[in-house]
């Protein structure tokens, strides 16, 4: 009887064995079926969002700077409006925006970008600067003589107001003058050139570019230098709508006071 007992609880033992351990390993396929289905959360550094520096709102209104490639002309200019106690300096401070981007009131930029523009001013020598509107060139300067690239030039061309400082203060004159013009200085430049030979600003002068402020009766070829600079100086100004330095009728030969502007920028 006794081992009839033994022999059944072994019996009994037996069938529950498997099903435990069934039950056991159906248990962790679940719970590696569910890990496996859901996604993993891992503890991560939070993206950290870098923004550059603000990018002022494009201006329809504002001052090109064309540059060309390989330019000695456009490098030159830049790093003089560029050096310290320049320009650019003193405009900045008094809150011009000058930069590459189109935000900017003043906008260096490339000829190769705006070829419409370049075909339309039609010029062939860089740096040239111009105002634009909406597109639309408003100012500009005629080929053929640079500007004097200083704050009063990008005044004008933005401004359209001629505000460079027209105070005279006479002073003897001490070059050659021959009595024909008034004597000036803060020259313009002709054909780029800030120190050109008498003969290139003769030919200038009676070139198309100006020969229409020269008045039939003046014998420009035997005038001095400096009363040539200053003739081509006030012709400048008149084009930019300054009345301030511009002499219509050249002095009159014997003139026992000659003077001269004191240069303000110097040139």
């Amino acid at each position: 009887m006794r081992g009839l007992l033994l022999a059944i609880v072994a019996v009994v033992l037996t069938s529950l064995a498997p099903a435990a351990l069934f039950s056991e390993a159906k248990q962790n396929l679940a719970s590696n079926s569910v890990s496996e289905s859901q996604p993993k959360f891992v503890k991560r550094r939070p993206e950290i969002q870098v923004e550059g520096p603000p990018d002022y709102k494009p201006v329809d209104k504002r001052v090109y700077f064309i540059v060309a490639n390989h330019c000695e002309r456009c490098q030159f200019e830049l790093a003089r409006l560029n050096r310290p106690g320049g320009d650019f300096e003193a405009m900045r401070a008094a809150g011009w925006k000058i930069g590459s981007g189109p935000g900017n009131q003043i906008q260096i930029i490339d000829q190769e970008t705006i070829p419409d523009l370049i075909r339309e001013l039609n010029v062939r020598e860089f740096p040239t600067v111009a105002c634009v509107i909406d597109g639309k060139i408003v100012r500009s300067f005629k080929s053929g003589c640079t500007t004097p690239l200083d704050v009063w030039t990008f005044g004008w061309l933005y401004k359209g107001r001629n505000e460079r400082p027209g105070a005279m203060i006479p002073e003897p004159a001490r070059v050659e003058s021959t009595g024909s013009y008034r004597l000036r200085g803060n020259h313009w430049s002709v054909d780029g050139d800030w120190n050109p030979p008498k003969a290139t600003v003769v030919n200038h002068l009676r070139s198309p570019v100006h020969a229409y402020g020269i008045a039939a009766n003046w014998q420009i070829e035997n005038w001095s230098y400096e009363e040539l600079r200053s003739l081509h100086d006030d012709l400048h100004e008149r084009e930019m709508g300054s009345s301030a330095g511009f002499t219509s009728q050249p002095a009159s030969r014997g003139a026992d006071d000659l003077s001269a502007n004191r240069k303000l920028k110097g040139g």
